[in-house]
């Protein structure tokens, strides 16, 4: 169905460090501008018209216009998720950060070039404050997140070790119950009166994302419909008003929220249980070029009573989940 792989990088920064409230398009715009380095002979040649895009990281991570179904823009098979905060942080005498990057289908080859952009993007910095000699940082380590091995000491790349899992794979179903909370740990795109989502709403935004890699890096395959009835107990909520750039669409503001809710299922089929699982590696929603929609999900120790009694503001909805194609 659809093959992942999945890092973290051990940052350390060398100079005084000032993250801005959304790092995931600092990231993402600052290693776009060096990953072209690390990958381009002819900087001046258009990428569009090149001979080699089709197997060029950069041109499928910015370029790339034409998803392989359907009238989107693509979804890109290198994500870099760092932490998000929701406020500026400084840190006089540095500091160190871990980022995640998730690798999709066969794009896992371009570990190499990943790391050198990366590299190239700490020489110079994050963020335009990296003019003052700030934000710059080298990468101490990076393992692979699946399996804890070490794929980078600083010198040395260790391709071999990083695992690769279909998400197909009976080994990555987790037979969740009744209860789950789930934190919103990057902002999902939402319309404030739909945050949280309901159980329904998650699972589609979670099946959605995934038809979308599966489309596109995977095997095209079906995914299945799911069937569940339950309801959502909101515990925190943080509104971010979000803004990202590219050089193709330039500025565009957004909205999106971070959080904390609790689930409680009283039907959930194996494909919901499946999904859930899905969720907890690739998130839900869109934008997740920009690090966005990127979950925990654990189960919880909540019984009846403890959730009966846990808040006032608490809301129920039954359903059974129609068909839903999102393939073109």
């Amino acid at each position: 169905m659809l093959e992942l792989s999945k890092i973290t990088l051990h940052l350390k920064f060398t100079t005084p460090a000032v993250f801005p409230r959304w790092l995931g398009s600092a990231f993402r715009g600052g290693f776009g501008e060096h990953l072209r380095r690390a990958c381009c002979s002819d900087m001046e040649r258009d990428c569009k018209k090149c001979n080699s895009n089709n197997d060029c990281l950069f041109y499928y991570i910015y370029e790339r216009e034409s998803a392989a179904r359907g009238y989107a823009p693509p979804t890109r098979p290198v994500i870099i998720v760092p932490p998000f905060f929701g406020k500026e942080l400084e840190f006089k005498n540095g500091c160190r950060l871990n980022v995640d990057i998730y690798f999709f289908g066969k794009f896992r080859k371009y570990l190499a070039h990943t790391l050198l952009g990366i590299k190239l993007l700490g020489f110079t910095g994050i963020g335009g404050i990296r003019r003052y000699n700030m934000n710059k940082f080298t990468i101490d380590s990076a393992e692979c997140a699946l399996s804890g091995e070490r794929i980078y000491d600083g010198e040395t790349i260790k391709l071999t070790k990083i695992k690769t899992i279909d998400i197909s794979q009976p080994e990555f179903y987790k037979d969740i119950e009744d209860f789950v909370e789930v934190g919103f740990r990057t902002p999902i795109i939402l319309k404030s009166s739909e945050f949280p989502p309901s159980p329904q709403k998650l699972l589609e935004m979670i099946r959605s994302r995934l038809i979308l890699f599966v489309n596109e890096y995977g095997d095209g395959s079906t995914v299945d419909d799911f069937t569940c009835k339950g309801e959502v107990v909101p515990i925190s909520k943080h509104f971010h008003e979000l803004e990202r750039r590219s050089r193709r669409t330039g500025a565009r503001r957004f909205e999106g929220y971070t959080g904390i809710a609790r689930y409680r299922f009283e039907e959930l089929d194996n494909v919901g249980k499946w999904l859930l699982s899905v969720g907890a590696l690739m998130g839900a929603g869109p934008r997740s070029s920009f690090g966005c929609g990127f979950l925990t999900i654990k189960e919880s120790s909540l019984n009846e009573d403890r959730w009966d009694n846990s808040t006032s503001r608490n809301y129920s909805e039954s359903f059974e989940h129609s068909s839903l194609r999102l393939r073109s």
